[in-house]
């Protein structure tokens, strides 16, 4: 059994237990997650359209802030009032989470600068001392 069928079995064997138990108690630690370059593009690229389709319905839920009373009576202002405080409320969940997923676009990104600088660095460096030429025994 390779190493990751293992890891797989491990998983079904934990989790099994919450689909004839319902419960999802369990007990595994320890797990990574690993992400190469492109992974990481894709996924600053994710959380920047997301960012960007929340910006989108920002723009399109203005309207729902700016409700005038059909009429000058008391229930008519005060509907239109708590309808302009619901789209207020509305346009400030939408942008709350622009605002977080351009956050994680932005952390990812500089993951991935900070990771390519490292690398960058570790090349470097490997050049620099690496002798020239082949060399015997290897």
């Amino acid at each position: 059994m390779s190493n990751g069928q293992a890891h797989r079995a491990n998983i079904q064997t934990q989790l099994g237990g919450m689909f004839t138990t319902h419960t999802t108690n369990g007990t595994i630690t320890g797990g990574t997650f690993t992400y190469n370059e492109s992974d990481m593009r894709t996924i600053i690229n994710n959380w920047r359209d997301l960012a960007d389709s929340y910006q989108k319905s920002m723009s399109s839920a203005d309207i729902m802030s700016r409700i005038d009373p059909p009429a000058e009576d008391f229930a008519s202002r005060t509907h239109a009032a708590a309808a302009n405080r619901s789209g207020d409320s509305y346009k400030q969940y939408l942008e709350h989470n622009r605002r977080y997923r351009k956050e994680q676009a932005e952390l990812f990104q500089r993951t991935l600068d900070e990771y390519l600088d490292i690398e960058h660095a570790t090349i470097t460096e490997m050049n620099q001392t690496a002798p020239e030429g082949p060399q015997s025994g290897i």
